[in-house]
């Protein structure tokens, strides 16, 4: 399918395609964008980008794949999941769902018949959490639910999508499914099938490109030692300096490998990611990363690994695709409509934005990214390469064709840059920075509190169970309402907790905060 490459052939979908696949004939197309990003990701039609690659590619479907059955089986599979109906019937739900991606898009929101009501409940942030309870408070509970992100797409930090050249990269960083919950599992296979996937990672140490986690290959090539499991154990406790108590980042790592190791591999690219020394970070920072004695150089030990086949994006969309879900995007949860009405508010956003920064930022570090599409096939061995030399500005690279089995004659990858401002991707784990501790408690309590306010509570049942809180001892002091009125919920009786004082006018008029000095209503504490 030699189609030129210009305005009018931009955004073609040629239906040539499946039909010579469905024939079982090889096909070979020049960079349609429709035919690389879904045919050609899945290593299913070949693609030529010019006419010596064209050539070329011809040239090699005539010898045909190396295991055609295989091949075969994977294009039945493919097809056997479209329909003229089933386009129709996605191309409907997109539009009744109406996600918007204008900045006007608010503005524009209308109830349909069947939320005469409102919403059940408001969810804030369409990622992993937020797309999750959406789900399964709509498909599971039966509850009508309005799904907001202030971003443009769906999937939170795992939003991917096709850059320019065709290809799926992830804009946020790489992400790898990887769970020992059976559970888990089988709940995200509902929504997508799988790549299998392991993940591995190399870091450049001395020039030379070496595994991390450090393993028994890691100590071999960086010392030229013909060592076993039992030798690997000895040269590690040799070099341990031992730390009691083990309190900080580096003196998790120090005391199980010792220093000349904890600079080549921890200090540098740690100082660089968070901003402060391991010795500055809690040790929470540095534990969960393992070391080895055998050759495993598996960056995770998790029984499922893998990649959506689609990537995140689709599998998103399926776990949102139901009746009772609405999606409103690029909307700031404090930019909603005074008249869109819900019972109950889930944030999943930074707790400190929820509660306007009133106490102060918490420290949260950032990432810049650097989105690089080279005219080469590949750019390095594995989809990622720490660089822990403080010499070196970024943290890592990632070549996402490695993540998702993509087949291109070019490539894409990342460039990581920490820094201190910009979107809040990791909260910074120091001793004075307390987790946040206002949230709910079981189903024996309700609490309130905050990062700067001590968690009180009250019972949930007996004497007191239908009051509220006045406010907080020290609530002069913080100028602000730190302590909201709670009502115990329908089944599980466990807490839940109203929208901010500022966006107060946007719930019911059942929720009301608790006013410094007097009683509140009792509308505000009952159902």
């Amino acid at each position: 399918m030699p189609f030129a490459l210009n305005a009018a052939t931009r955004f073609i979908s040629p239906t040539k395609t499946p039909e010579y696949l469905a024939a079982g004939k090889p096909v070979v197309s020049t960079p349609i964008t429709d035919v690389v990003r879904h045919w050609g990701r899945l290593g299913l039609v070949r693609v030529g980008e010019d006419a010596a690659g064209f050539e070329d590619a011809v040239a090699r479907a005539i010898e045909g794949p190396e295991d055609r059955a295989a091949w075969l089986a994977a294009v039945d599979r493919e097809l056997s999941t479209m329909s003229w109906d089933s386009t129709f019937e996605r191309m409907s739900a997109l539009m009744t769902r109406r996600e918007t991606v204008g900045a006007p898009a608010a503005r524009h929101i209308r109830r349909r018949p069947a939320r005469p009501g409102g919403y059940d409940h408001l969810i804030v942030g369409a990622g992993f959490a937020g797309a999750v309870l959406a789900e399964r408070l709509a498909a599971g509970a039966g509850k009508r639910v309005l799904l907001i992100d202030r971003r443009p797409h769906l999937g939170g930090n795992a939003y991917d999508h096709h850059d320019a050249a065709g290809i799926l990269v992830h804009r946020y960083g790489p992400h790898i499914v990887h769970t020992n919950s059976a559970q888990v599992w089988a709940y995200l296979s509902r929504f997508t099938r799988w790549r299998p996937y392991e993940h591995r990672v190399l870091a450049d140490v001395q020039g030379r490109l070496v595994p991390i986690p450090i393993n028994l290959t890691t100590i071999r090539r960086l010392y030229g030692l013909d060592l076993d499991a039992a030798g690997m154990e000895a040269f590690l406790a040799a070099r341990a300096e031992p730390a009691s108590p083990v309190a900080t980042a580096e003196d998790v790592v120090v005391s199980t490998i010792g220093r000349e190791l904890y600079e080549m591999f921890f200090r540098g690219y740690t100082r660089k990611q968070w901003g402060l020394d391991p010795s500055r970070l809690d040790k929470s920072v540095t534990a969960r990363i393992p070391t080895r004695t055998n050759t495993d150089d598996r960056y995770f030990g998790d029984t499922h690994q893998a990649m959506p086949l689609r990537g995140y994006t689709r599998m998103f969309e399926a776990m949102l695709d139901h009746p009772n879900i609405e999606i409103l995007l690029n909307t700031d949860f404090r930019d909603l409509p005074s008249d869109v009405v819900f019972d109950r508010l889930i944030y999943t956003g930074p707790i400190d934005s929820y509660f306007d920064q009133r106490f102060g930022p918490l420290p949260y570090r950032s990432l810049s990214f650097s989105h690089v599409t080279l005219d080469q096939p590949r750019h390095q061995p594995v989809a990622v390469v720490n660089y822990p030399d403080e010499g070196v500005p970024h943290t890592r690279v990632t070549e996402y064709k490695h993540l998702t089995g993509q087949v291109h004659a070019k490539t894409s990858l990342s460039w990581e840059f920490p820094c201190a401002e910009g979107d809040p991707y990791y909260p910074i784990p120091r001793p004075e920075t307390p987790s946040p501790r206002w949230a709910c408690g079981p189903c024996d309590t309700r609490c309130c509190g905050s990062a700067s306010l001590p968690t009180r509570r009250i019972p949930a049942t007996g004497a007191g169970a239908t009051s509220a809180w006045d406010g907080c001892a020290n609530w002069a002091s913080a100028r602000s309402s730190a302590c909201f009125t709670m009502a115990p919920g329908r089944a599980t009786r466990t807490c839940s907790i109203p929208a901010s004082p500022t966006a107060w006018r946007r719930s019911r008029p059942r929720w009301r905060p608790a006013i410094p000095g007097s009683r509140p209503s009792p509308r505000s504490t009952s159902r």
